[in-house]
């Protein structure tokens, strides 16, 4: 029982990585920001095929004035991850195509490995003027240390992500398949490690998962963001990662490292010819969501529209082209869909907890 119910949370669960303590960075307009963080910009409204296909409308309920300032979105962590330059890029475009005067801005409150940031957003007032990052990830932070963002104090927009888990290896290690690894960590209990940002996180547990499927035990060995896991691999210092395929580009790009399996049920479109961990022969699966939430109560018009702005904008075939370049695994769902699946990762991951701690 316990397996399944892992394999089922595990496919909802979000890398973070382990943001430093700090004051609050200035925020700054997504709107003037995407452009350099994405490298490109879309192209401006009325210059091609993307106008005709923006069907945005105004539902019943909505204040004909919204928004009459700026969206202020929070987020917990440092600038420059996929996901983070992923919003900006759809905050400029639904800023452009609805015309807005006015822009929706990122909030950096970085701290306490999102507490900071996920603890301020869900207690502003639902007025929707204040939205934010939320990852599955935030639940397993809101269940292990009884904080107030769990799934029934917000209201979920839009999901821009799923984001496959991946196992992998230096490129000159001599493991080359996920069995080898497996293997080599069951003969040598505690001896092989594995590096993870965050070992209570998806990560972690992954790895916990990933052990009980295979005899296996490793040295899990946490660091304070992926580019260290990843520098450490490649390095020799550490002998494998358990990290998300988003994270992992620009060091197989240059030939660093290599991906020994994914977490997807099926093989992830972004890396075809990786096999899954149940191809690899162990029942997990590793799949991280990283949704866009406003604080419970929010007006469910404010809600509805901001979600189809949402979606609109991840459809726009400029911002695809974006997404296409980055490698985005962009994985659009709605208001509706998102707290659908949000709800069952909640309800499933605090069964687990009530059955078997993890802190």
């Amino acid at each position: 029982m316990k397996k399944r119910i892992f394999a089922f949370i595990l496919s909802a669960l979000m890398t973070v990585s382990l943001a430093a303590c700090g004051s609050s960075a200035p925020a700054a307009s997504a709107a003037s920001a995407s452009g350099a963080a994405s490298g490109s910009t879309a192209s401006s409204s009325g210059s091609s095929s993307s106008s005709s296909s923006w069907n945005v409308t105004r539902p019943a309920g909505l204040p004909a004035d919204f928004p009459t300032k700026e969206i202020t979105y929070v987020y917990p962590f440092g600038t420059g991850s996929m996901q983070d330059t992923y919003f900006r890029i759809l905050a400029e475009k639904i800023k452009e195509k609805e015309n807005w005067k006015h822009s929706i801005v990122v909030k950096q409150q970085e701290g306490a490995s999102g507490d900071i940031g996920w603890t301020s957003m869900c207690k502003a007032k639902p007025d929707g003027y204040t939205i934010g990052f939320a990852p599955t990830a935030q639940q397993i932070t809101a269940i292990a240390q009884n904080r107030p963002y769990t799934f029934d104090k917000l209201s979920y927009i839009f999901n821009m992500m799923s984001d496959p888990g991946a196992v992998g290896v230096s490129s000159k290690s001599e493991y080359n398949t996920l069995q080898d690894l497996m293997n080599a960590a069951k003969e040598n209990p505690g001896k092989i490690s594995m590096g993870v940002t965050s070992v209570t996180g998806s990560e972690g547990l992954a790895v916990i998962q990933l052990e009980e499927a295979s005899g296996a035990k490793f040295n899990v060995v946490p660091y304070d963001s992926e580019t260290e896991v990843l520098t450490a691999v490649a390095g020799g210092h550490c002998d494998a990662y358990c990290l998300n395929v988003g994270d992992l580009a620009t060091f197989l790009d240059q030939g660093t490292i290599k991906i020994l399996g994914v977490g997807t049920k099926e093989r992830s479109s972004i890396e075809p010819d990786v096999p899954t961990y149940g191809e690899c022969g162990y029942d997990v699966t590793q799949v991280n969501s990283r949704a866009i939430a406003a604080p419970a109560g929010t007006d469910a018009a404010i809600v509805q529209y901001l979600s189809d702005c949402f979606m609109a904008a991840a459809s726009d075939p400029d911002v695809q082209k974006q997404c296409a370049q980055m490698t985005i695994p962009y994985d659009s769902m709605d208001a509706q869909d998102t707290t659908t699946i949000f709800k069952e990762y909640y309800n499933n991951f605090l069964q687990l907890w009530q059955t078997d701690p993890w802190a």
